[in-house]
């Protein structure tokens, strides 16, 4: 009787254990997050893998898809009803998914939470539509204009003083390329849409220039700094500043034409400090804003990823509470600064102990606060596809001349497709 009494003890036992381990397993959530590759990726995971190890009940499944397939990739899993519950999305991307409807309004957590207005204000205009907000900034990149101190000595140049207008870029060029032995004093991708809209337009953004139109009553590439720009790097293509490499470089050289140490002065990325740590060591270099055509302007690109809920995410109340979690101290410091990546918030892309020794990083969280993003539909169709009007402005510009007729074609195409 005994050992049926401690039987029936057992399977009592059994069962309300059971009964807990479902009742935790129902409240337990996982989460899918999809990012893209580079280094949105790399930053992505890290906010990832703390978030796994402070929320063990409430895991994030992380998946890499490739760049260039990300936005088909997005729409076509939202439309078929199937999305990830939260995507890392190149933010430049922003305004064509939240017209469509395509992502989860969270006005609200905006509202609520104090930590939303202390974000970038790049990152904060790109995630608004019609006075609603769609997401925040994630994984943060943006443009800066790199010079080889090594050169620059050699040139009889100040090896700690960068350019501070186009027009020195010029002078300076020259004078590293006259060094000879396959030296350059400048390089750029010409050939890549976004390397230039990243490295190029903010030479013409801090000059004044109005670049991209926001619809088909709005202006496009206005004002001399697009004209002036131009002409500087058609004049240090035809005087051989430039390696006649650049012509046909699709992006593929876009960091390494610098990190060569064959090359004066280039526009690159905050990327570009981790590589060159812990691949070219030797590499004797410093970073600064790019500049415009008056010694003071100043701008930047403000690229990387925003954080956002694509319309018919199965945890979207979790996924709520991860973007909450995301702007706080503990993921903005722990998370991004301990590991070199810049944070989105305002308030701790500089002030905080991880940069305080690390000038050049400092330049590129100052650089956060300064740049721009253009708010426009179709970026693909005017600045990313291989034939876009910016492309082919620049080519026409720089390796035919063709600086004034080239500049009014795109004007008009980028109008045209701004209309549709």
């Amino acid at each position: 009787m005994k050992v049926l009494n401690a039987r029936g003890v057992g399977k009592a036992v059994l069962a309300t254990a059971a009964a807990v381990f479902m009742a935790g397993t129902a409240l337990a959530q996982d989460m899918t997050m999809w990012v893209r590759d580079g280094s949105a990726a790399n930053a992505g995971k890290v906010l990832a893998e703390l978030w796994n190890e402070t929320h063990p009940d409430n895991q994030i499944e992380v998946t890499v898809i490739p760049n260039l397939q990300m936005v088909t990739k997005l729409a076509t899993s939202i439309a078929a009803g199937d999305p990830p519950d939260l995507i890392s999305l190149d933010l430049i991307y922003m305004p064509d998914f939240m017209r469509a409807g395509s992502l989860v309004d969270i006005t609200d957590e905006a509202e609520k939470n104090p930590n939303f207005d202390k974000v970038i204000d790049a990152y904060k205009e790109i995630s608004t539509y019609e006075g609603r907000t769609y997401g925040t900034g994630f994984t943060p990149d943006v443009s800066v204009i790199a010079w080889n101190k090594d050169l620059f000595r050699k040139a009889g140049l100040d090896p700690e003083k960068p350019p501070r207008t186009i027009y020195e870029i010029h002078e300076m060029a020259k004078k590293v390329a006259a060094l000879g032995d396959d030296t350059y004093g400048f390089y750029f991708s010409g050939s890549c849409p976004g390397c230039n809209i990243f490295v190029t337009s903010p030479l013409m953004v801090a000059g004044g220039a109005k670049m991209l139109p926001r619809n088909g009553e709005d202006t496009a590439l206005e004002g001399e700094a697009v004209k002036e720009v131009l002409q500087v790097y058609r004049d240090m293509w035809t005087e051989g500043l430039i390696p006649e490499s650049a012509e046909t470089d699709n992006g593929a050289n876009f960091v390494s034409g610098f990190t060569n140490g064959n090359v004066g002065i280039a526009g690159t990325g905050g990327f570009v400090i981790p590589l060159v740590e812990s691949d070219f060591p030797d590499l004797d270099y410093g970073v600064a804003l790019l500049p415009g055509l008056k010694e003071g302007q100043v701008s930047a690109f403000v690229g990387g990823d925003t954080i956002a809920i694509p319309r018919g995410s199965n945890n979207e109340e979790l996924a709520r509470e991860f973007i909450n979690w995301s702007l706080s101290d503990e993921a903005q410091l722990e998370g991004l600064a301990k590991n070199g990546i810049l944070p989105v918030r305002a308030d701790l892309a500089t002030d905080n102990k991880y940069f305080a020794d690390q000038p050049k990083v400092q330049v590129t969280a100052e650089a956060l606060k300064v740049g721009y993003v253009p708010w426009v539909f179709h970026f693909a169709d005017m600045v990313n596809s291989d034939s876009s009007p910016w492309i082919n402005m620049l080519q026409r510009a720089v390796f035919d001349g063709e600086i004034d007729e080239a500049i009014e074609e795109a004007r008009e195409r980028m109008i045209e497709i701004a209309s549709e």
